[in-house]
């Protein structure tokens, strides 16, 4: 277990449409109570009861029965259409939200950027943000200084780190959000396809800068993409998601080859 970064054994993620939690603080509270015990959901029984023998669709299941490992030092692609579960996937993983079944067991410090607007307060500049994740990441605040000039160089936006990041165009968020990212002390980076809002040239520093992170510091990538230049250039392994579940797991060509068999057919 101690080359694994990220075990994920037979996770799946229910979702009621329009609804959050059960609609009652009993419902909630039963549910959360069965959770801590490692328990089965007791709702989720009657939802797949209701899915499987019903004609109504309030109810639906962005993952199911997802299994799959990571090795420290891997870079690991994640592809397939939209709707696919991908989104859900790197939720789950970030621990944005927990796993309907299942178990997903993660060795390390684990940074992510999903999508403009995650990890920063949109109240603090620049700077304040950059110690706000070193503090969440467990970082001491002389850690935080020893790499914030790297930060802030790297990500360009110097002349407005003292600007509350609610200011920010979405190119600059991004920029910051990336650098904090790669430079703070992490052994698991998630990043969602969210690099395509900067610029080429940005773009292209990022991608110099996971390659380094992943075959200079032995650090763990996973990315979701749909750019198979990018994801061949990045990443070892690959998974394909379609409708929820794992249709191909191997080395990257692999399963591109596998998702574009499947496009054409």
């Amino acid at each position: 277990m101690s080359q694994v970064a990220i075990q994920v054994n037979n996770i799946s993620k229910l979702y009621r449409l329009g609804t959050v939690g059960t609609q009652t603080l009993h419902g909630d509270l039963n549910r959360w109570w069965y959770r801590i015990r490692g328990l089965e959901d007791p709702f989720v029984k009657v939802t797949e009861n209701k899915e499987e023998h019903s004609t109504d669709h309030d109810y639906i299941w962005s993952l199911k029965d997802i299994s799959f490992e990571v090795l420290k030092g891997e870079s690991l692609g994640i592809i397939g259409k939209n709707g696919a579960g991908k989104s859900t996937l790197l939720k789950l993983l970030s621990r944005i939200t927990n796993p309907t079944n299942g178990e997903i067991k993660i060795n390390g410090r684990v940074a992510s950027l999903l999508e403009v607007g995650t990890g920063f307060h949109p109240e603090l500049t620049g700077k304040e943000n950059i110690y706000m994740n070193g503090a969440i990441l467990g970082m001491t605040r002389k850690e935080v200084n020893a790499r914030l000039n790297q930060i802030i160089q790297f990500s360009g936006v110097e002349r407005h780190i003292d600007t509350p990041v609610k200011r920010y165009s979405s190119g600059m968020y991004i920029r910051l959000a990336f650098s904090v990212a790669a430079h703070l002390e992490t052994d698991i980076l998630i990043l969602d396809e969210v690099l395509s809002v900067g610029d080429i040239e940005f773009q292209e520093k990022c991608l110099k800068k996971m390659e380094q992170i992943c075959h200079d510091q032995g650090r763990t990538i996973i990315y979701v993409g749909h750019s198979f230049a990018t994801l061949q250039r990045m990443c070892t392994h690959g998974i394909f998601l379609k409708n929820g579940k794992i249709r191909a797991n191997g080395s990257i060509q692999e399963v591109i080859k596998a998702y574009t068999h499947d496009l054409k057919s």
